[in-house]
């Protein structure tokens, strides 16, 4: 009888994202080691993140007169996201605010703003943050305070941002801010500023749990001044703007997760496959196939996720649905991969020789940051109302 022979498959990574698994491997995983300390060793952080835009993560989505690579390719944006997270989803989750505050200048600033802030980003040369959540406010964007008062000259601010990333090694925040009275509609608007602004101060940066290799801080501001041309849109447009940049943050969820469960497939599929237990290999274990088969399935569904909303952002179609489902999806299966990977290597599970511990640690801030697992099922149920026909489009390119 004949043997059956199968192709190996045709397709493979983009180039870019071959590039970004390179730099990954070479310059991120051989220091991962010290960038899940804590002290952060701030330095090093930030040269990384460079590095990544040196390699043209940022420049993705920025126009190419302003040394961009063009029309916005989020697909390929994520799809670099993937690969540096498999080195560290720490320093991936530090890639965030760079590109939220490309696409926000990108898409509202004035030609001033983008000649000045763009091509830092699209070079690996700046880095930047974002400034939404507060201490007493965090997914109720509705509900910040710090406030931005007119003055002769400008603009007077003064408030608290909280769980604020890479304030502490950032050039630029892009700040939202409460310009009018209660509410949300009118009443909110984004700010573009240097963060050597006097006024401007890092009080604290945050021992977390995990993603230890992300700057998280608290940062004050005490009478900081600014004038117009900081004026990110229009004045009150602020909260149009904010949930613009935070439904294309929703996307980068699923591109986490497939980045986690990536590494965490390939460290389970070496250890079961030279570990000897019960007279043979672990991985002919069939508890243990299954475990393996449920990592692999999570992978799929997160990359598969992460690729069909980035080309309906890019080709201008609703994705309200499909982004918050992206995320809360993206956060179940980076959890559940990670914790298959804890449960598979057992006691070396549990600590930090094979890796996996950390995976686990880093997983678990995606059903919080960027709006809550809760909040995405809120908006999920509340838009099937308003697109009464997505069942009959989901998932459709």
């Amino acid at each position: 009888m004949s043997q059956t022979t199968i192709a190996a498959p045709t397709a493979e990574p983009s180039l870019f994202a071959r590039s970004m698994r390179r730099y990954a491997e070479e310059k991120v995983i051989p220091r991962n080691e010290e960038l899940d300390g804590h002290p952060q060793n701030f330095e090093l952080i930030a040269e990384l993140l460079r590095g990544a835009g040196r390699l043209g993560l940022y420049a993705t989505i920025i126009p190419e007169e302003y040394g961009g690579a063009g029309e916005p390719d989020s697909v390929a944006l994520h799809e670099g996201i993937e690969e540096f997270t498999y080195g560290n989803a720490g320093l991936a989750m530090s890639t965030m605010p760079m590109y939220l505050f490309a696409r926000a200048v990108t898409l509202y600033g004035t030609d001033e703003q983008k000649a000045r802030w763009l091509p830092g980003l699209a070079e690996g040369e700046m880095i930047a943050s974002w400034g939404v959540s507060e201490p007493h406010a965090g997914s109720d964007v509705a509900n910040i305070a710090t406030k931005a008062e007119r003055t002769e000259s400008g603009w007077r601010i003064n408030g608290r941002k909280m769980f604020i990333t890479n304030a502490i090694i950032a050039d630029g925040i892009l700040l939202l801010a409460r310009t009018g009275g209660a509410g949300i509609r009118d009443t909110m608007t984004t700010f573009l500023i240097p963060m050597d602004t006097p006024g401007i101060g890092v009080s604290r940066t945050l021992d977390k749990m995990g993603l230890r290799s992300s700057p998280t801080c608290e940062v004050v501001f005490d009478d900081v001044t600014v004038s117009d041309d900081a004026v990110l849109g229009e004045v009150g447009q602020g909260w149009r703007i904010g949930m613009e940049v935070l439904d294309y943050e929703r996307i980068a969820a699923s591109a986490f997760a497939a980045g986690v469960t990536s590494r965490a497939l390939d460290i389970t599929t070496a250890y079961t496959a030279d570990r000897d237990a019960f007279g043979g290999k672990l991985n002919r274990i069939g508890a243990v196939q299954q475990m393996l088969a449920d990592i692999a399935a999570d992978l799929l569904v997160s990359r598969l996720l992460y690729r069909h909303i980035s080309a309906l952002v890019d080709s201008g179609r609703p994705a309200i649905v499909s982004g918050s489902a992206g995320k809360l999806l993206g956060a179940r299966n980076a959890s559940h991969a990670t914790d298959l990977a804890v449960q598979i290597l057992g006691g070396y599970g549990y600590v930090r020789d094979y890796e996996v511990e950390r995976l686990y640690r880093d997983a678990r801030l995606l059903a919080i940051g960027g709006g809550t697992s809760q909040i995405q099922q809120k908006i999920i149920a509340e838009q099937l109302f308003r697109e009464p026909g997505w069942n009959r489009v989901a998932g459709l390119s």
